[in-house]
């Protein structure tokens, strides 16, 4: 797994010790440009994200080559340790930090404040990368913009890395002084020890949870340790050789991570099996250390490799921030205004390590007042309280723009009953312009339509990926007499709200049997795991096991085709994911229930990152947040499946004229902003459609029994 979460972070040595290597410089530099590539040309170097594996590698070598050579005898020494990390790290991330905040309040739209106030925190604290793996796997996020912290991710798990390591290292040269034994073998047992235990969970984790295993510590540590072998196994073993095994071995290993960033992709699960290409890579090319004229050697040495290799870590802190802030300052984000942010990241890299990591340490060494551990703790303290004031901010931010009744009444005044809402799209209101127009309230207030979602979230109906699909929660609304089953992914989720005032109405009880991303159809989807590609299958037949038990009127179905059929591409997934509907929607309707599909409806996503963000952004051209309905409205092999079974207890019905209209799809509709993230429909614009739904389903069916009160 990856995407714009895959945010790699170096570390630096302490100094230009004995020993200094100058080819690790180099190789620091092939790790950061390939991980810059990726993020702002990703399409050229789809698995750039390797390059954190590299530098995972690099710090797990020197950090212990350093405790080798310097064992901490006690918490005095690991303390001082400690200190000397905080004076290479914190005072430049902290800057990051505090000047990404800055940018955030002046320059980002204030639908995205909460989030990345959270996110400022955790970052400053060194538990984004956990931050990460509990919330922005979830799919419901996955549409959430990435913040300007996302790549401390990484530095987390350096730092909790470099908190454990010493004690562990000192631990082991302790136990082999008192037990009179040799220090490299018991140092080489317990760090094998530690890769074994982290690999094996490492491939467990990234087989039964892959995006949560990304961020994870512990499916990192295996890597690190990989670097420390190196290191255990002494000088001797990766001292500089002039011979013909090390010079293909170099070369092997660079290749390696050349061929990492080439082939690897952003949906291959990761790390894993395929992690060890590029983490051994990087482990051989240190353990050959060769010096052969014709070694990689000529290029790692070279003054252009040291420059970028000397500026990595200040590098990789400014480029991820720039990338995500620049393009709420400029209209277009392409290669020349990306050439201009690589600009920036250079200078302001160049201008933090001179001035930053090198004076600002000088000053803590030869200050009476301010030492590393006050420096860290004043310096948390000052940022905690400018990013906590900054969450607050946008919390009351939030707040205020809760009221969406009160703001839906304003809206509603403001464009007139006539072009409210869908009824902009209708004849009835004769205007084009209220569809979208310039300066245009909006309800529900953009802030407050990132949460706007249906009861079914708020209730956790959903079965998902993160338990195989296994528990498979049914939620219960409403007391009448005629069953309805709501079945299907998130996009049959959205039409709850449209439902619920349906059911009130008509007197329905409605159950539901949701799964996340799952198209419920019952045929094998690609997943990330094997678990989750049999749950997501077994859990189209279990909800037909259950129609059969419970004796439904009216089973109303809607799925969004995001995941391929197994052994499929999504362009080749159309037929095959239509002929398993066809099948599952007759097996529906044999147990005597009339079956309606809700043809999938317009997708921003294709486009937009997130509806509400761009709305907030374009606050005084909303039309800059629609698109054209053939790269919108996509295809959907459920609605393909009825067209073909023709039994009359089987429709379909389209709603998306009521959001689309002459080949355009919009955003903001009559005042109303239709979608709480990038392709699912807000609960307010839901329930504007319910009298809409209910008649087309009552026309489509023919049938007055479900609507005894039409």
């Amino acid at each position: 797994m990856s995407s714009n979460q895959d945010l790699p972070l170096p570390a630096k040595p302490d100094s230009k010790p004995r020993g200094f290597r100058a080819d690790i410089q180099g190789l620091r530099a092939i790790a950061v440009g390939i991980v810059v590539l990726y993020h702002f040309w990703g399409h050229y170097l789809p698995g750039g994200f390797v390059g954190v594996d590299v530098f995972f590698v690099i710090s797990g070598f020197l950090i212990t080559s350093h405790l080798i050579s310097n064992p901490p005898k006690n918490m005095a020494d690991i303390g001082r340790f400690w200190m000397r990390r905080v004076k290479r790290l914190i005072p430049a991330s902290f800057l990051v930090i505090l000047c990404s905040v800055a940018g955030i309040w002046i320059f980002a739209p204030q639908t995205v404040w909460q989030d990345w106030g959270l996110q400022a925190i955790a970052a400053t604290f060194y538990f984004q990368n956990w931050f990460l793996a509990l919330t922005k796997v979830d799919y419901l996020a996955e549409g959430d913009a990435p913040s300007p912290f996302q790549h401390f991710w990484s530095l987390s798990a350096e730092e909790q890395f470099y908190f454990v390591w010493p004690i562990l290292i000192g631990l082991l040269i302790f136990a082999a002084l008192k037990y009179k034994k040799a220090p490299r073998n018991l140092l080489l047992g317990g760090i094998g020890l530690v890769f074994i235990l982290s690999a094996g969970y490492s491939l467990y984790a990234t087989a039964t949870d892959p995006g949560a295993a990304y961020f994870s510590t512990f499916t990192r540590v295996w890597e690190f340790a990989v670097g420390a072998l190196v290191a255990a196994l002494g000088t001797a073993a990766h001292a500089a050789k002039n011979d013909i095994v090390s010079l293909i071995g170099s070369w092997g290993g660079l290749f390696a991570i050349a061929f990492g960033a080439l082939a690897f992709t952003g949906e291959m699960p990761f790390p894993g099996f395929i992690a060890a290409i590029p983490v051994f890579g990087t482990a051989l090319l240190l353990l050959c250390n060769s010096t052969h004229k014709y070694s990689p050697n000529f290029l790692l040495n070279t003054k252009l490799f040291r420059f970028f290799g000397d500026n990595s870590y200040a590098i990789y802190l400014w480029h991820w921030p720039l990338l995500v802030l620049v393009p709420f300052m400029v209209d277009d984000f392409k290669w020349p205004q990306k050439l201009v942010a690589l600009a920036f990241t250079l200078i302001f890299a160049v201008l933090t390590q001179k001035l930053v990591e090198v004076r600002f340490r000088k000053f803590i060494d030869a200050s009476a007042l301010l030492s590393a551990p006050r420096f860290l703790a004043a310096g948390s303290l000052v940022l905690a309280l400018f990013a906590g004031a900054f969450y607050l901010t946008s919390v009351r931010v939030a707040d205020d723009a809760r009221d969406i009744n009160m703001a839906l009444a304003q809206v509603e005044k403001a464009v007139g009953e006539d072009c409210f809402g869908a009824s902009a799209l209708t004849a009835v209101c004769g205007n084009p312009a209220a569809v979208q127009s310039t300066n245009q309230l909006v309800a529900p207030a953009p802030v407050a339509a990132k949460t706007d979602k249906p009861e079914v979230y708020k209730d956790d109906c959903f079965a998902s990926s993160s338990t195989d699909f296994q528990d498979r929660p049914v939620c219960h609304y409403g007391q009448g007499d005629i069953k309805v089953a709501l079945v299907g992914n998130s996009h049959a989720g959205q039409w709850f709200p449209a439902l619920d005032s349906l059911a009130k109405e008509n007197g329905w009880q409605i159950d539901t049997y949701l799964a996340s991303r799952c198209s419920v159809m019952g045929e094998k989807q690609k997943f990330e795991d094997r678990a989750s590609i049999d749950g997501c299958s077994d859990y189209g037949v279990w909800v037909t096991d259950q129609f059969k038990k419970e004796n439904y009127d009216l089973i109303v179905s809607s799925n969004r085709q995001s995941v391929a059929v197994s052994g499929h591409s999504m362009k080749t997934s159309e037929a095959p994911a239509t002929e398993a509907f066809k099948e599952i929607l007759k097996d529906w309707s044999e147990t005597g229930a009339e079956v309606v599909v809700i043809r999938d409806t317009s997708f921003p996503g294709t486009s937009i990152d997130s509806a509400p963000d761009c709305v907030a952004e374009n606050a005084e051209q909303p039309s800059k947040c629609s698109g054209e309905a053939k790269d919108w409205i996509p295809m959907d092999p459920q609605v393909d499946a009825v067209k073909e079974l023709a039994d009359p207890d089987v429709v379909s019905v389209d709603m998306n004229d009521q959001l689309c209209e002459d080949g355009q799809c919009y955003t903001v509709i009559g005042g109303i902003l239709a979608y709480w993230d990038h392709s699912h429909l807000t609960a307010t614009y839901s329930q504007s459609l319910a009298e809409t739904l209910g008649l087309r389903i009552e026309k489509a069916l023919g049938s007055k029994r479900l609507f005894p009160t039409s």
